[in-house]
């Protein structure tokens, strides 16, 4: 089958793969659209040991399951599902977790398997090119969920970034009626798609004070901001990955009782809530490309950001 492979560091081509072999338990699933992470991008131009050559990467999947023609999404998190944390639901988090696209083959590629509980049915009408933003989705319902269990009723909350995360959090906050909404994004077209995403302001920094900041740049400005902005005793919910450096003044946070929280991946119910979320997503704000022109399309992203907030390789 054709795939997308990262075939060794500072190498990523489009060529031939083994066909994935299904064991019991176990989906073969027809990829119809990718979505290309920024964490993808990351791991490849810095060498990065969490993603390691070879290796089809691609966790960000949609398709048609082959047992039954279902539309699906793929839930890329393979948990134990025996501890501690996976009976709480919290499977995300889970000490034994493996990631498809990471740790096995991922979706940039005609076929993928994985295990039956990850195909995830897409609700009808929903194209393949939103399936595949459902993942993405789930991350954003989960941070605007942390940040709600730490004040149900927010007046203000901002939004760092306005990629494909700060956008997912936009559609996330917005079906959620948070009335005062407001994103920053130092791209004025990423600004324009916050806005038509349902935000109620925009700038290139974001302004005045904030009962919950979501961060999905995650670089240590970024993260100082989330933490300076907010109001005393509010919560500053950490989603991005651009880099490890914290950033703000501990001082602050323990004079003012404000609140970090970490966010990583999804729960279960934060996956299906995506799933409901995706068809909010406009398809102007894709840019489709042929899975055989992967390797152009990443190399591309790798140069600077793109007008559109996620390039999605499909397949026919």
């Amino acid at each position: 089958m054709e795939a997308l492979i990262y075939r060794e560091h500072g190498v990523l081509a489009v060529g031939e793969s083994a066909e994935p072999l299904v064991t019991p338990g176990t989906e073969l699933v027809h990829v119809r659209a990718v979505g290309i992470c920024g964490s993808e991008l990351e791991s490849f131009a810095s060498r990065s040991p969490v993603r390691v050559p070879p290796l089809i990467m691609g966790h960000e999947i949609a398709g048609i399951r082959d047992s039954d023609g279902a539309a699906v999404a793929i839930n890329p998190i393979i948990s134990c599902g025996e501890c501690d944390l996976c009976s709480r639901g919290r499977r995300n988090l889970c000490r034994q977790r493996s990631i498809v696209g990471i740790h096995c083959a991922g979706g940039y590629a005609e076929r993928i398997v994985v295990p039956a509980a990850c195909a995830r049915p897409l609700p009808d009408g929903l194209s393949f090119v939103q399936g595949a933003f459902v993942e993405p989705l789930g991350n954003a319902v989960h941070a605007l969920r942390l940040a709600l269990q730490h004040d149900p009723m927010p007046r203000r909350v901002g939004i760092i970034g306005a990629g494909a995360l700060g956008v997912a959090c936009v559609v996330a906050a917005v079906d959620r009626g948070i009335a005062e909404l407001m994103v920053a994004d130092p791209s004025a077209e990423r600004r324009c798609t916050a806005m038509a995403a349902g935000a109620g302001a925009v700038a290139t920094r974001l302004e005045g004070e904030f009962d919950a900041i979501i961060d999905a740049v995650g670089a240590a400005p970024t993260r100082a901001d989330s933490v300076d902005l907010l109001r005393p005793g509010g919560v500053a919910v950490w989603i991005g990955l651009h880099g490890p450096d914290a950033g703000f003044d501990s001082f602050d946070l323990v004079r003012q009782g404000k609140s970090v929280v970490g966010s990583f991946c999804y729960e279960n119910r934060d996956f299906d809530d995506a799933r409901m979320l995706a068809g909010k997503m406009s398809l102007a704000w894709f840019d489709q490309v042929p899975l055989a022109r992967g390797a152009e399309a990443f190399r591309r992203l790798l140069g600077g950001p793109a007008p559109h907030i996620k390039t999605v390789l499909v397949n026919s």
